[in-house]
């Protein structure tokens, strides 16, 4: 839409026919609505960014306050364009991530579900057979009868219990301190907590760059990324940036003592703060860990592939031989 806007303007189109050309060629019902009330807003007086700034469920700080800064400064389509450059490399790396986490996915789903029908299904039909007959019952077959009774007997509990704690932990989640915590706990996991930190900083490089070459204040900018990077701890750096600079001090200080972003990020942001070249410099460090988040992702994933494989094959047939361990023994005995 955003792409198909910043053509139409950028051609001379007004922007009352752009919108309903846009309207009739979108095919998410929501977005289609959104774009009719904007028209309706626009065409009673409204400037656009206020016409979109009233669907924040769809449209971003980033986006409203690019759409402002293009409307007063007579280049909206030049920031449209920008936006959709912006929102196309969003999606490319959140289509990235979500394709490397689908395959891991479907493996550990399948893997919990089978364990799950021999445990819950199967085992019952043996439990008869093992209290019948006269052989000690091995340590696994045990457990594994233990788990079975535990799971048949107190399931909707579980189900309950887990529902509750889901609901909590997401409410709790959208609090200050559980957005604190998360956040922390995020950015601290063995492995992924690399990957994770990888990507706030080059979502902040990234909008933080869009938003100067805009021509957008670094305070205002500041502002908008602070409520769109996703990451607390980055989010009250950036609180104490914008503190700092308002007492006419560096926004370097306050991101180094995170520990978040590598001393080479703090670096290039300090060397474009003295050159006057900070949208550059950012956008430079957007690419470089970009480039580093999709080498991460393939390497994470040719080696979760085999690791992944690995845990389930063991972790299904050690079910399997607990299952079958008193059967063999019975076997055994009668032969």
């Amino acid at each position: 839409m955003t792409r198909q806007l910043s053509t139409m303007i950028t051609a001379g189109l007004p922007i009352l026919s752009c919108l309903k050309i846009v309207a009739k060629q979108a095919s998410n019902r929501k977005l289609i609505q959104a774009i009719r009330k904007i028209h309706d807003d626009v065409e009673g007086g409204k400037p656009l960014w206020q016409a979109v700034a009233s669907h924040t469920d769809i449209f971003s700080p980033v986006y409203i306050s690019m759409l402002k800064t293009g409307e007063f400064g007579g280049v909206l389509g030049v920031m449209l364009d920008r936006l959709a450059l912006h929102l196309e490399r969003e999606q490319e790396i959140s289509t990235r991530i979500k394709s490397a986490s689908i395959y891991p996915a479907i493996i550990s789903a399948v893997a919990i579900i089978m364990i799950f029908i021999i445990i819950i299904f199967i085992m019952p039909t043996f439990i008869n057979i093992y209290v019948s007959s006269a052989t000690a019952l091995p340590a696994p077959t045990l457990l594994l009868l233990n788990i079975s009774d535990f799971f048949r007997h107190y399931w909707l509990y579980l189900i309950v219990i887990l529902t509750v704690l889901t609901f909590f932990l997401r409410y709790w989640a959208r609090t200050y301190s559980g957005r604190w915590v998360f956040a922390n706990i995020y950015l601290h996991l063995p492995i992924i907590g690399k990957t994770i930190r990888d990507i706030n900083v080059a979502q902040f490089a990234r909008t933080m760059s869009t938003l100067l070459k805009s021509g957008i204040p670094v305070l205002q900018a500041l502002e908008v990324v602070e409520e769109v990077v996703g990451n607390e701890v980055i989010s009250r750096a950036i609180r104490q940036a914008r503190k700092n600079i308002g007492e006419g001090d560096s926004i370097t200080a306050p991101l180094a003592a995170t520990g978040v972003f590598q001393p080479m990020v703090t670096q290039m942001i300090a060397v474009g703060e003295e050159t006057g070249n900070l949208d550059e410099m950012l956008m430079h460090l957007a690419e470089y860990f970009d480039k580093e988040l999709f080498y991460m992702i393939d390497s994470l994933l040719g080696l979760i592939e085999p690791v992944l494989i690995l845990l389930v094959s063991l972790l299904v047939g050690l079910v399997v031989i607990a299952t079958l361990m008193p059967i063999l023994g019975m076997i055994n005995f009668v032969g």
